[in-house]
């Protein structure tokens, strides 16, 4: 597509968007550090704005050792959860830290295991999994015969 609409600039796609990828990762990472990292209490984050807020002496003692997040003072970043739900697990620092899709991933997978557990002992004392709540509240109700 590049080369139909700019014809003979020798342009390739795949490099620009390389550097377009790692520059707004880069941006993000700045941010991040900012929202997330040790020590950062004042910061936080503008949903409406996409930008990062914070008191004016917060701001500059940041800026002082942080020259790089200068640029964010007054400049929003579009999409910045979007990149943390796809970046921020390469941030992790802890053995087993998670994302939310990580967790919500091994909850279902612990749910299907839990699943075919009950369904196993169902199967092994004969009982029915399908029984409805309207079935076990008349089932409750009935007198049940004397046991031995």
């Amino acid at each position: 597509m590049l080369e139909k609409v700019l014809p003979n600039t020798m342009l390739k796609a795949k490099p620009n968007l390389e550097l377009r990828i790692r520059t707004l990762k880069r941006n993000w990472s700045i941010i991040y550090d900012m929202l997330s990292g040790k020590n950062n209490s004042g910061f936080g984050w503008d949903e409406h704005r996409q930008l990062v807020v914070a008191e004016d002496a917060t701001w500059n003692s940041y800026i002082n050792s942080h020259k790089e997040a200068a640029q964010f003072k007054h400049r929003s970043f579009l999409y910045y959860d979007q990149f943390t739900a796809i970046y921020a697990k390469d941030r992790a620092t802890r053995k087993d830290a998670q994302t939310a899709a990580d967790i919500i991933e091994e909850i279902d997978v612990e749910d299907v295991a839990d699943t075919n557990i009950h369904e196993e002992r169902n199967d092994f004392h004969g009982c029915e999994a399908d029984v409805s709540l309207d079935d076990m509240d008349r089932l409750a109700t009935q007198p049940q015969p004397a046991r031995n």
